[in-house]
């Protein structure tokens, strides 16, 4: 089937909800074209607060394993009630892409993504086709990161003008693909994007306040430099691509690492630190590996409705235009979803779709394990 209607399912590391992203996707005639795709509705569903609070420790590390079985089934649960509450123009699609909850990532040693893709199979009637990071591992790769196909074959191919731009994604973590007319020439985790600047506020306010809008409380306050000194010490910093990070490096164990130095902060000064730190990090990743710059990134993900985070990566990257994925037609907030209905699509087809150049896998796989349903 060359055209396909896929539902693109996807929750980060930030826990800050689920989104469904529905997607018609064209399959390629011949390895040397591009796929197409075109967006055509998002979903979004909050966790209950107890799961919610469960997925914390399961990141944290702090389930024991019966308890982390109950709710890998509890979230593939949960997934197939709210495919029961989506418009009926989801319910035309065949395909379903389903991601997951990342609770561990130690690349190329282990990762894993919990929420049993049995429930949706059974409730939907549809094929669904998860844990799309193993087959990377499998082969000595990082498993991420693998939003990069969508980068390339869909955003990047609207950009015919351009002959270096990146797409990058601003969600927990931050990742970047770096794209010229010849393909990906580079595609990491440059290090935490929402996740601290979440976690801080949620900690800070006990729970009152769930993310800084547009980074308004950020905007007010001042950078501590020798703070944003300590934490650029951080060893991932260091690293060379191909490289991939998660909570392990940049969640509360990070936040607790400066905990003493944080707390004496006004809450303004605290967030506009954490703000530098990712915008830093950022904006050195392109200097030191993705030269020479791109003329343009294209942001995506929740932390590009961050108006002052782009004002920082701005004046740290002047020479570059800074656009998001909206001036693209998609909204920020279904690219991740939207890449994972491409993953799902390439599995069904049977296209690799990792990138061994980027990920440090020794060859192509296809990626993502396929549950049937007998409906």
């Amino acid at each position: 089937m060359r055209k396909q209607l896929v539902i693109g399912i996807m929750n980060g590391t930030s826990l800050d909800g689920i989104d469904f992203v529905l997607t018609e996707i064209h399959k390629p005639l011949s390895s040397k074209q591009k796929p197409k795709a075109k967006f055509h509705a998002e979903k979004n569903f909050s966790f209950p607060a107890e799961m919610k609070s469960q997925l914390a420790r399961a990141a944290r590390h702090e389930l024991q394993v019966k308890d982390l079985a109950r709710l890998h089934h509890d979230l593939g649960r949960f997934y197939a009630e709210c495919y029961k509450k989506l418009p009926p123009a989801f319910k035309k699609a065949k395909l379903i892409g389903l991601h997951g909850q990342t609770v561990y990532h130690e690349a190329p040693r282990a990762t894993l993504q919990i929420g049993e893709s049995s429930y949706l199979s059974t409730v939907s009637g549809k094929t669904v086709i998860s844990d799309f990071r193993s087959a990377d591992l499998s082969l000595g790769g990082q498993g991420a990161p693998i939003a990069t196909l969508f980068h390339e074959k869909i955003l990047a191919g609207n950009l015919k003008t351009k002959s270096r731009v990146a797409i990058h994604n601003l969600g927990g973590i931050s990742n970047l693909s770096l794209i010229s007319k010849k393909g990906v020439l580079l595609s990491f985790d440059t290090g935490p994007a929402n996740m601290l600047l979440d976690l801080y506020i949620q900690s800070r306010t006990h729970g009152e306040t769930a993310y800084d809008h547009s980074g308004e409380r950020a905007s007010k306050g001042k950078i501590q430099e020798p703070l944003l000194r300590q934490m650029l010490n951080h060893t991932y910093f260091k690293q060379a691509p191909p490289k991939s990070c998660g909570r392990e490096e940049f969640g509360e164990s990070f936040l607790n690492q400066f905990k003493p130095n944080l707390v004496n902060l006004d809450l303004e000064d605290a967030l506009c630190t954490l703000t530098e730190l990712t915008a830093t990090t950022i904006a050195e990743a392109y200097k030191r590996y993705a030269k020479p710059l791109p003329e343009a990134i294209i942001f995506c993900g929740g932390g590009a409705h961050n108006l002052f985070l782009l004002k920082r990566i701005q004046a740290q990257l002047p020479n570059i235009k800074i656009q998001t994925t909206l001036d693209l037609g998609w909204p920020v907030s279904s690219i991740e979803g939207a890449a994972f209905a491409l993953l799902a699509a390439y599995r069904f087809w049977e296209i690799p779709s990792n990138y061994p150049k980027t990920t440090g896998a020794k060859a192509p796989a296809l990626l993502g394990k396929i549950t049937k349903s007998i409906r």
